[in-house]
């Protein structure tokens, strides 16, 4: 008890903390067995933090990347510690990568437990790491790069993909569709600091009234948390506006969305999920339009190409 007093002592001084949380996820090799003499594994992680699934899904790529490059086989753990996507009883037990994804390389947490060259990554992300962000926007060249990089190291898991090409048959039936992304909530309550700022609602519905007519565009398909948000929407595009059965909040004020939790089984797997097929409906649609977030980065990854892009660029907060 008492070691666990001074513990919270020294985590509560922010240099304290901040050189210790630095040595606690700093790369390092370890060794688990003997197994596998011939191969170096990279196990990719993150330090406990509350990001959006495609937060992780940026950074991991440029791990993963990183590890190719130097001749590992890297190996994504999202089981080790504490993340959005896993129920407290699943930490240490279940992967959350696992349950969107596959492993990059075929190789499972399981099957290097007994391997004895092992790298364990950084988990703190730095100016230093690089994986791709908003230069993705601007230069169609290192989006083309990364969206070969994601198709062949990031495959999503069947099952998920399946039931998202399932929910584009009901709610696009083959026709044209403008795809939008606009974040509400605590991003736009809070105002993080470095992050990119978000177009206001009423900005985004009237380029969407322009989009729509000069691509002649059937349907909307707006991807959002924020429930006001898609009321307004569906205020001026009645039932040419679709959506998923995905939950939205409301009026939730600074509390951030990944602490956010629905009463029901498996909630944190299941959001992850929804975003998910979320994110590949709309880089399936044929326009696109957005504010410059993780979920934006996402579909331009998976997307084999727009007709027409507007993601909106205001600077950071």
């Amino acid at each position: 008890m008492r070691d666990m007093g001074v513990k919270k002592i020294l985590k509560s001084i922010p240099i304290v903390d901040s050189l210790y949380v630095k040595w606690r996820w700093r790369e390092h090799k370890v060794s688990f067995g003997k197994d596998n003499p011939d191969k170096t594994f990279f196990v990719v992680r993150r330090a406990t933090c509350k990001v959006g699934l495609f937060s992780y899904v940026m950074t991991n790529m440029g791990l993963v990347k990183y590890a190719l490059d130097k001749g590992y086989i890297p190996v994504i753990d999202m089981q080790g510690n504490k993340n959005t996507y896993l129920e407290e009883n699943e930490v240490g037990k279940k992967n959350a990568w696992e349950y969107y994804f596959e492993q990059p390389c075929g190789y499972s947490l399981e099957d290097i437990s007994t391997s004895k060259n092992v790298i364990l990554s950084s988990g703190v992300i730095t100016e230093k790491n690089i994986y791709p962000g908003k230069e993705i926007v601007k230069d169609q060249r290192k989006c083309l790069v990364w969206r070969s990089f994601f198709a062949q190291y990031l495959k999503v898991q069947e099952i998920v993909y399946k039931e998202a090409n399932e929910q584009r048959s009901r709610l696009f039936g083959g026709e044209k569709v403008l795809g939008v992304l606009c974040r509400g909530t605590d991003y736009i309550n809070n105002r993080p600091k470095n992050h990119p700022i978000q177009p206001d609602p009423e900005e985004v519905i009237k380029k969407a009234e322009e989009i729509t007519k000069k691509y002649k565009c059937r349907w909307i398909y707006l991807a959002t948390e924020d429930e006001k948000i898609y009321q307004r929407f569906y205020e001026i595009f009645g039932d040419k506006l679709k959506v998923t059965t995905a939950r939205r909040c409301r009026d939730i004020g600074n509390t951030n969305i990944n602490d956010i939790g629905f009463q029901r089984e498996n909630d944190k797997y299941l959001r992850g999920k929804e975003y998910l097929i979320n994110i590949i409906l709309l880089a399936k649609c044929d326009c696109l339009l957005a504010g410059r977030v993780g979920g934006t980065y996402g579909a331009l990854l998976m997307s084999q190409g727009y007709e027409y892009v507007h993601i909106y660029d205001l600077g950071v907060y």
